[in-house]
Order: C-alpha cells, then structure tokens, then sequence
C-alpha cells in the first residue's frame, strides 16, 4: 500500500520533472554524431559526396559509398571522426525509357576516424557500424512498376545519365546504435505505412580522372564507380519533444496530489 510518504515523494518527483521538461537538452549524440534535434531543419542529412556503378540491365546490383557532409545544415557534427556510408539497390524495372525502379536497398553507416575516409577510394570507407537503413517499399505517380524502393528519373541512358538524372525514395532505420533517435516513422508511404527517411539524390556520369569512360568491376577500384552525385535524407528525431515531457510531469504532478489529497480525506485528516 502506498503511504503519505510515498505520494510525497511521487509528488514532489512529478513536479521536479514538470518544471525541469522545457530544461532537458535538445543535442543529440549517437558515439560522437551529434546534432540538434530542435533545429529548424530537423532531421536532415546531406551527403557531400557519393560514387556509384553503373546499372543497365534487371538484376544488376547498384553499390555506391560516399561521406555526410553535414546534419541539420552543420558540418561539424561528428566529433573526430567522419561518418561515411555504403549502398546497394537492385534493379528492377527499366521498361520505360528515362525511368528506373530499384529494390532490395540497403545503407550502412560507419563513424572512423576523422580523415580517414578518402573519395578515391572505396575500400577507405568502414569503422565502427552507426545504422543501418533498409528500403521501403511505396508507389511513386508516374512510374509504371509501383513497388519500388527508389524511383530514378533518367536523362540520357542509364548506364550514362547526364545532367538532371535524380532519384527518390523511402528507407527506414532497422538496426544500429543511432536507430533509436532515427526511428521516428515520419513519412506516410501511401498505402497505410511510415517510413522513418526521405531519400532524393542527383547524380551524373562522371568517371575519376583517368578512368576512361568504360567502368571496371573490381568493386575496390575507384573505376568501377564512374556516376557521381549527391543525396539527402529527411526525417525527424524520433525523440520526445521538451515540452511534452514537461506536461507529463505536471499531470503525473497533479494525480499524485489528488491521490494524496483523497487518501486524507479518507483518513479523517482534511
């Protein structure tokens, strides 16, 4: 049975957290990746870089990597280190011309070391797993396959987009230190799910210098990855808002005060 005591201290514990909620941090920080989550931008992630193959036929592998170059429009926000990231989509639908519908995706992000991580080489890329973000399934207006995980609209071919070439779709955080403040099933996907990210990228065919313009397969080779471009991911923190955990301590306040109140007055003592 709870006494007077235990109502004081239920009390007393509900109006400290009522009073201190508008007061908690907004930073995050996930193993040196740090941002605020009460940002005007949150949560956006943009890349300043990425590589990818190139695809031309139906169940051909898409692999890419690349570096973040900024979270919330800040690009110091990973305390020495780099954050980098690996791909891979499978394609699955290029019956249109200037279109392409990609499935199976997945990304895995890495905290190393700060400078580590060098554009001309892709086996630069690794360290400690951060997330990782799996495809979502959604339709997208306009393509003719509708279960996708990334949609590309293509100028010139897709082995050789040029110029205006760019892709979007939805992914989810599914495992990883940071999935608990990047599961925030923020995107509605149309058909009766959330997804937790937007993803929209912008990509051309641009081989390394020295390459040439016929890609190699060796995939630790900066050769094989002759499309360049750039990406972004949209979301939200998936973390209590401060003034929402500031009414939860008030009304947890209240309902001990009135339990404490009513067990007085059953006691005579009012």
């Amino acid at each position: 049975m709870l006494t007077k005591k235990s109502f004081g201290i239920a009390f007393a514990t509900a109006l400290v957290l009522g009073a201190s909620g508008a007061a908690l941090a907004d930073p995050i920080d996930v193993n040196g990746v740090h941002w605020d989550s009460s940002s005007p931008f949150d949560l956006t992630i943009q890349s300043l870089n990425l590589r990818e193959t190139s695809v031309a036929n139906v169940g051909d592998v898409l692999t890419g990597y690349g570096q973040i170059g900024s979270i919330n429009g800040n690009n110091s926000f990973c305390t020495g280190c780099d954050l980098t990231f690996t791909f891979t989509y499978t394609l699955k639908d290029n019956s249109v011309p200037g279109q392409a519908v990609f499935d199976m995706g997945s990304f895995q992000f890495y905290t190393q070391a700060a400078g580590s991580f060098n554009f001309g080489d892709p086996t630069s890329v690794g360290g400690t797993p951060w997330v990782t973000l799996t495809g979502h399934t959604a339709p997208r207006t306009g393509f003719a396959d509708p279960n996708g995980q990334l949609y590309a609209t293509i100028n010139g071919t897709i082995a050789n987009p040029t110029v205006g070439s760019s892709g979007f779709g939805l992914v989810d955080a599914t495992s990883g230190p940071a999935m608990s403040v990047l599961d925030s099933n923020f995107w509605s996907d149309g058909i009766g799910g959330f997804a937790d990210f937007q993803l929209s990228s912008s990509f051309q065919f641009f081989p390394a210098n020295g390459c040439g313009s016929t890609p190699t397969t060796d995939l630790d080779n900066i050769c094989t990855y002759p499309i360049e471009g750039n990406g972004s991911l949209i979301g939200k923190t998936a973390v209590p808002e401060p003034g929402e955990i500031g009414l939860f301590g008030v009304g947890l306040g209240l309902l001990g005060f009135l339990m404490w109140r009513r067990r007085k007055e059953s006691s005579g003592q009012a």
